[in-house]
């Protein structure tokens, strides 16, 4: 009976310790989860690569069109297509935002950048960046062209 009392005692006050290793467990246990998750997302993106790849041989880009931009089709969210004229060979990247800065409802600019990834190139700095500006009479008609800047808005 003695016995069984200390064994009692000595449970108890290692309850404490046990406790904390059993959150520590868990913490551990979390961190392992994440980090298998990512481990399983980064393996799924470069698994689906070559279907990436095939897609873009196949129709020469990959688009992810803009909403909110007029000319949706002019100012594409995300744009990679493949560059094969007679000296330039590689990828042009290009990605438009609306910039956050804007005068009022009725104007609005949009921001594109163009970068080049070339494995063949005859030259030069080929990337850009320009603003196009738009403006409307109200809130209900529809946008109108009014200006492009050579640089950022």
């Amino acid at each position: 009976m003695a016995e069984a009392r200390a064994e009692a005692e000595r449970a108890a006050l290692d309850e404490p310790a046990l406790g904390e290793a059993r959150r520590a467990g868990a913490r551990r246990g979390k961190a392992r989860r994440l980090g298998c998750a990512l481990a399983l997302l980064f393996w799924f993106a470069v698994l689906m690569m070559p279907c990436a790849l095939f897609y873009l041989a196949a129709r020469g880009e990959i688009r992810l069109e803009q909403r909110q931009a007029p000319q949706p089709h002019a100012h594409p969210l995300l744009l990679i297509a493949l560059v094969s004229e007679e000296e330039d060979r590689g990828l042009r990247i290009e990605r438009s935002w609306i910039a956050g800065s804007q005068l009022d409802d009725n104007s609005l600019c949009v921001e594109t950048a163009v970068r080049f990834l070339l494995w063949e190139a005859s030259g030069g700095n080929q990337n850009v960046s320009f603003c196009d500006c738009y403006t409307r009479q109200d809130a209900g008609a529809d946008w109108e062209f009014a200006r492009t800047y050579g640089d950022v808005c």
